[in-house]
């Protein structure tokens, strides 16, 4: 595209997200809360998460899960202090929608009820036959009761 001398050059250029409405607001805080007021943080940061095959090996090696109709549940002292969700999903369950579905509501409920889960844990979810037909409230109820935590 080529501008003739008369044409109106406006660049808006913004080094920052700050003040992004100009009421002196910012995004950030915004959407993100929990860091500015001492609520309960319920992202699912990079920390929260396990990785590694060497991990989920190590956690699924020599401890018992609880089993639901829909999940198995292993849970073995942390590595960190943090409470760390690892999902496991195979191609038994579904294609690849339905298992990243599963995967997306497990780390809902894990994200949302983090804080009730005891801590300094590693808890690896691994999905079964049948799970992907579930719905979050289902998903949510069934880890629950794994868990013994109350659902909302």
């Amino acid at each position: 595209m080529v501008f003739g001398p008369g044409w109106p050059h406006r660049v808006a250029v913004r080094s920052s997200n700050a003040d992004v409405h100009g009421d002196g607001s910012d995004l950030r805080s915004q959407h993100r809360q929990s860091a500015r007021d001492g609520s309960v943080d319920r992202s699912f940061r990079r920390a929260y998460r396990i990785r590694k095959r060497g991990e989920f090996l190590r956690i699924q090696r020599g401890h018992r899960g609880k089993k639901t109709p829909h999940f198995i549940v292993i849970r073995a002292p942390g590595s960190t202090s943090e409470t760390r969700l690892g999902v496991t999903v195979s191609r038994r369950v579904g294609g690849a929608v339905a298992r990243n579905r599963i995967k997306r509501r497990v780390r809902e409920f894990f994200r949302l009820y983090r804080s009730k889960l005891q801590p300094a844990y590693d808890v690896v979810i691994i999905a079964r036959a049948g799970a992907e037909k579930l719905s979050f409230q289902d998903v949510a109820s069934e880890l629950a009761a794994a868990f013994h935590v109350v659902a909302d």
